[in-house]
């Protein structure tokens, strides 16, 4: 058995796999299975493989709901912001929350900003946690533009965590997500 879970993802790919396959393996009972199939996910566009991943973006394994996220990113899976603002809101992981920040803002999901900004509030000022949901903001405002209630509640936001951080990085960083808020 061991043998199948380290050949697997291998075998996926070698063996040409289609959609169905990659989705049936995340799908599985094996958590490893799915942990491979999430992953292998970001190479196939298509919405059976897209459906299985946000059908697992709860799963009790970590690992499978970072490599879903990241391979949702990965596909330009923008229908799956809701699921993804959902898990910024309720997953109790925080490499999830700092995941799924890093997604919505690659998906240029402007529908999550005010998810960002209520995560971004739950960090002390000097807090590099908060760093991803920074990025992704000024990555919303720079790529997809706000609208003038988002770009000033994000403004606000940013701001404060500028004037109160003693960190140089949160501020640089801060300053850079500003500077894009058109």
């Amino acid at each position: 058995m061991m043998l199948l879970t380290v050949l697997f993802p291998m075998l996926l790919l070698a063996c040409g796999a289609g959609p169905d396959e990659i989705a049936i393996a995340i799908k599985s009972e094996n958590p490893v299975m799915r942990e491979d199939g999430a992953k292998i996910a970001q190479n196939f566009d298509d919405t059976v493989v897209i459906d299985a991943l946000v059908s697992v973006l709860g799963d009790p394994s970590e690992q499978v709901r970072l490599n879903a996220i990241e391979s949702l990113a990965e596909l330009d899976a923008t229908g799956a912001a809701p699921a993804l603002i959902e898990r910024l809101t309720t997953d109790e992981s925080v490499k999830v929350k700092r995941a799924a920040a890093d997604a919505i803002g690659r998906l240029v999901a402007e529908e999550g900003v005010p998810a960002l900004l209520a995560y971004l509030a739950t960090f002390p000022a000097d807090d590099h946690e908060q760093l991803a949901a920074i990025w992704a903001i000024g990555h919303i405002g720079d790529e997809g533009g706000l609208d003038a209630d988002a770009k000033k509640s994000a403004m606000l936001a940013l701001v404060h965590i500028r004037d109160t951080t003693t960190d140089r990085y949160v501020r640089y960083n801060t300053n850079a997500a500003l500077r894009t808020l058109k």
